[in-house]
């Protein structure tokens, strides 16, 4: 039977510390050599790790940014989209409204104000346009339609010129009702303008464009004296409903430098995100690189300490093997 001494106990447990802790230096350089990273950054900074905790909150940062120029460039590629198609809506209608008193029957009258309905529809449906399942024009509420059905607002504006006899009074009738808080105002159904959002460092893109913008709201006014006479404003008189057209067109023409000028509005705000996030993404990638190197590691060093560690690792179990065979009998051998 093999009696094994305290000084045989104590040696054994030294060769087991030993081993462990030789398979944990293996451990390591084997998971750097994978990761290309040194397993203990805190070691190698000997622990003045502030310059790696000031790239990682710039990162931060930048990713927050990257967030929201992201959401901001949905948005006024939606709103410049919105506000290109009124443009075009307004173009295709806004001369034959204008010559809408030489036409030589009522039925043309009749067949224009139709076409300036479906287009007043259309319209609506370019303010109501959604990006990223939110509202581009509803301000801080994204997750309503600014505005309500296309009939409901003929239905109020009727309403309010029901007492016209002339295109001059349904002209009045129609630009209060928009000018009207009680009026379009209502009808407007989304939120206050939402803020500044910021982009980078110091700089904000402004995104406070909503449906009630005047030249949204005055393009919307021309569609929609033309679309009351489809549904039978001033029937009977010829004369003044040519002349409602005519002055529907005179609107739509009227509004087209409001258009351009809310275009360019909207397409600067474009031109600074883009510029703030071609910035960010520039500095993400050189931070990233700092950060890198600040926890690379040498990979031909640690392979070459991965190498001297087995090459230790594996005398220490030539060693332990020899130490768990000894015996009288193996001595004396």
């Amino acid at each position: 039977m093999t009696r094994i001494s305290v000084g045989d106990a104590s040696l054994t447990n030294v060769l087991a510390r030993q081993g462990a802790e030789l398979r944990g230096q293996v451990q390591r350089a084997s998971q750097e050599i994978a990761t290309g990273r040194h397993s203990d950054i805190g070691q190698v900074m000997r622990g003045d790790v502030a310059p790696l905790l000031a790239v990682d909150a710039s990162l931060a940062r930048l990713a927050a940014y990257r967030t929201n120029t992201t959401d901001a460039a949905f948005q006024t590629a939606a709103q410049q989209s919105a506000v290109a198609g009124l443009s075009q809506l307004a173009a295709g209608i806004t001369v034959t409204l204008m010559g809408a008193r030489d036409f030589p029957t009522p039925a043309q009258i009749s067949a224009t104000a139709a076409d300036a309905r479906g287009r007043l529809a259309s319209a609506v449906g370019f303010i109501n346009m959604q990006a990223s399942g939110r509202a581009v024009f509803s301000g801080v509420a994204t997750d309503t339609a600014p505005l309500g059905r296309v009939e409901d607002m003929l239905a109020a504006l009727q309403t309010a010129a029901a007492t016209s006899t002339t295109a001059g009074q349904v002209e009045a009738a129609v630009n209060g009702w928009f000018a009207d808080p009680l009026g379009f105002g209502t009808f407007y159904q989304g939120g206050a303008p939402i803020s500044a959002a910021p982009i980078a460092p110091e700089e904000a893109a402004d995104l406070s464009t909503t449906a009630m913008d005047p030249a949204i709201r005055d393009t919307l006014a021309g569609f929609a004296m033309a679309a009351l006479i489809d549904l039978g404003l001033l029937a009977g008189n010829t004369e003044e409903r040519g002349r409602l057209a005519q002055i529907a067109g005179q609107t739509l023409h009227q509004t087209e430098d409001a258009r351009i000028t809310l275009a360019a509005r909207i397409g600067t705000v474009e031109g600074q995100i883009e510029s703030a996030r071609t910035r960010n993404a520039a500095e993400a990638t050189s931070l990233g690189i700092l950060r890198s190197d600040i926890g690379s590691v040498d990979s031909y060093e640690a392979a070459t300490r991965l190498e001297n560690v087995r090459a230790q690792l594996e005398s220490l179990y030539l060693v332990t093997a020899r130490v768990s065979r000894l015996s009288l009998t193996e001595f004396m051998r």
